[in-house]
């Protein structure tokens, strides 16, 4: 099913729903390759601990469609989400709008947050940023109770070339397009002078104060180098660094540097260089989880991998990829004839239909480049038993390719640890 960006459908939805984007909540608008989560998880988690009452809409979901929008940094309980989707879906089919399933969970998000109350609402981009759904949140003006407030662009790279288009300048032309007149951007430093200044091009036409951060620079909140951070690689300096800057745009006096370090200390973003243990394999068997799915993201993990996994050992990977992907960028940096790969299949994702991942022969032919110590197994739970069997004593297991495999490994390991999530129910203590 081929994408269809467009904005009139939500336009036109959220007139429906009575624009609830337009009600009492101020937006804080985050795009980029890689690193938008990552920041958008940052300044959830430093609003919650500031006491300021906060919603992030991330995509796509991470084990189960409610998960991806939170109040106060828990994601919403399935049966409020639930209840707020079908009034959503019911609008839709009333008036014939005809919107996508993206757009009605952009619209649910929207609803949530003006239902739950929240100050500041931290929006990932979900594709691109000029056409897509969460970008149709005015600029705020002086005196409003709503509005974009700050955006910020994260670290670009190629990655979905067929939509977004083939060079870092096309694409980064598509994220800049969440550049609002009179709304302060902030951009990662550490972009390509290609990317760079397409967006100083656009601040300038939208008449914005565009801030390039760097984490050498020392913020309001202290210098990047002297926070504890809570995620793992040395790219999420760039990360904290715009994290930094984005929070001090909010200019609020309840987010100070104590709440910030604690923030930034105490975040969690599964899926992201994330190790864990699961009952299924021994005690001795640890997993790195990251869902690593362009080459950018790829070029980190190795980086790490390479530096604080390959020199105790050789690597068993367990690969899968969306159906779609060019894989030699994401493969080549990370795969060694030393290695070990375990090529598999993640299940079909709740809600994103046209979402599918390559079958196990196909991945071979490319893996094969690499390694020839390749198995298939298309059930992830046998590739990461069959990983644990592979291993050797000092050797790692590393799970990457797709996010939607990092989550099928997620959903496993809550369901053998019987894991309750910490949820957000309206009225419940929790206002």
């Amino acid at each position: 099913m081929p994408l269809d960006l467009q904005l009139h459908r939500m336009v036109r939805l959220l007139q429906v729903l009575g624009n609830p984007h337009l009600s009492s909540w101020k937006a804080v608008h985050v795009a980029g390759t890689n690193g938008k989560g990552s920041v958008c998880a940052y300044l959830s988690q430093i609003l919650t601990l500031s006491k300021v009452k906060n919603g992030r809409f991330t995509s796509p979901h991470m084990l189960y469609v409610n998960d991806s929008i939170c109040v106060n940094n828990k994601p919403v309980s399935l049966a409020f989400f639930e209840t707020v989707q079908k009034r959503v879906i019911g609008a839709n089919d009333k008036m014939q709008v005809g919107a996508t399933e993206f757009e009605i969970l952009t619209c649910t998000a929207f609803e949530i947050f003006k239902l739950a109350k929240v100050e500041v609402a931290v929006i990932e981009v979900g594709l691109g940023g000029r056409l897509d759904a969460t970008n149709v949140i005015p600029a705020h003006k002086e005196g409003e109770s709503f509005g974009v407030v700050a955006t910020g662009i994260t670290k670009i790279g190629l990655d979905h070339e067929g939509i977004l288009g083939s060079t870092l300048a096309a694409i980064a032309g598509e994220k800049a397009g969440i550049i609002k007149p009179g709304v302060p951007c902030v951009v990662d430093g550490s972009n390509a002078n290609e990317a760079l200044e397409v967006f100083k091009r656009v601040a300038d036409e939208q008449g914005v104060m565009l801030t390039v951060s760097n984490p050498k620079e020392t913020t309001s909140f202290g210098e990047v180098k002297r926070f504890k951070i809570g995620l793992l690689g040395k790219y999420q300096h760039a990360n904290l660094s715009v994290t930094l800057k984005l929070a001090q745009l909010l200019v609020d006096p309840r987010i100070t540097q104590e709440t910030v370090a604690e923030g930034i200390s105490s975040v969690k973003w599964p899926g992201r260089l994330q190790t864990l243990r699961l009952p299924l394999l021994p005690d001795s068997v640890e997993i790195l989880l990251d869902g690593a799915h362009n080459g950018s993201a790829a070029d980190e993990l190795a980086a790490f991998v390479d530096t604080n996994l390959r020199p105790e050992g050789d690597i068993v990977y367990v690969f899968a990829a969306t159906k779609g992907k060019v894989l030699d960028p994401i493969m080549k940096p990370l795969f060694s004839n030393r290695d070990t790969v375990i090529l598999t299949e993640f299940s079909p994702v709740d809600g994103m239909p046209w979402v599918s991942a390559y079958e196990t022969a196909d991945l071979k032919i490319q893996v094969q480049k690499y390694t020839d110590k390749v198995y298939e197994s298309s059930n992830p739970i046998e590739a990461i038993k069959l990983a644990g069997q592979l291993k050797e004593s000092n050797g790692s297991v590393v799970v990457c390719g797709s996010l939607y495999l990092a989550a099928d490994i997620l959903r496993l390991e809550r369901k053998l640890l019987d894991v309750v999530p910490d949820e957000y129910t309206p009225n419940a203590g929790t206002e």
